[in-house]
């Protein structure tokens, strides 16, 4: 059955559990970031509380390019060494490359030569999965904010020429319905698709929110899509929320009645 979780601090996983969901997913770039001694004060929190942080969003912080002529595989191989040791320490499954700040093309870089960048990194991200066993699920971003990778069929056409054991595509809701992509590239996907995001979509203009009943998505086609594809994995709420414990109820009440469903 799907596992439901939701994109946040370890000091909410308490709450996020109770709740019933089955996990975190947390920012690598921020657990990469943290002191040493705030690591482990975090590790610490995590481990007490009732779920953990099996994914990862915000792989990269702009600072560790990945197109463009700044490109530096050193400086790569570094955060990532550093970034994977630590959640894998975490128990962390899978880590999302949205990241638009790393990866987006500088004005007047050839789009060819950044596709190869990206291939590139995946292919060196791919050591480091191996080494710590995650899973790397690229994020297609919607084009205001990113220039490129913007759709689930372009991070499953990656997926599939890489051709590499760890790295799979993931499906964001919000992007798709932004970039008007039918849910049924999430089918498509089949086997690459390692991840999921959802929210309540209110597009462009609105930005997103957390599921709630009777709001104006419908999640049912995107169950749909999921288990027609055969997809049995994690669903993460990636939003803002006003309230966690009120708007978390209403969300799990959402998700948890629709991978009931589609199971």
């Amino acid at each position: 059955m799907i596992r439901l979780g939701v994109c946040t601090k370890p000091e909410n996983a308490e709450l996020v559990g109770r709740l019933g969901f089955d996990f975190i997913e947390m920012s690598l770039a921020w657990l990469e970031d943290l002191s040493d001694e705030e690591y482990a004060r975090q590790r610490d929190i995590l481990k007490a509380a009732p779920i953990g942080a099996e994914a990862c969003n915000g792989m990269l912080p702009g600072r560790v390019r990945v197109t463009g002529p700044d490109v530096d595989e050193s400086v790569i191989r570094a955060y990532l060494e550093k970034a994977f040791s630590r959640a894998h320490e975490m128990g962390v499954k899978v880590v999302v490359f949205g990241s638009g700040a790393a990866r987006g093309v500088p004005e007047g870089w050839p789009q060819d030569e950044a596709w190869r960048q990206i291939a590139r990194y995946l292919t060196i991200a791919e050591e480091y999965c191996e080494k710590y066993d995650i899973t790397v699920a690229i994020e297609p971003l919607r084009r205001a904010e990113c220039n490129i990778m913007n759709l689930v069929t372009e991070g499953t056409l990656m997926s599939a020429l890489l051709n590499l054991p760890h790295i799979g595509t993931l499906g964001d809701t919000h992007h798709m319905l932004c970039g008007h992509e039918p849910f049924s590239a999430l089918t498509q996907a089949g086997r690459l698709l390692r991840h999921v995001h959802i929210s309540h979509s209110m597009g462009d203009e609105g930005g997103r929110d957390f599921p709630a009943p009777g709001d104006d998505n419908d999640y049912d086609v995107i169950f749909e899509a999921l288990k027609a594809g055969g997809y049995e994995g994690r669903v993460s709420i990636e939003a803002g929320c006003k309230d966690m414990a009120i708007d978390g109820a209403k969300a799990f009440e959402v998700l948890d009645a629709l991978r009931k469903k589609y199971a």
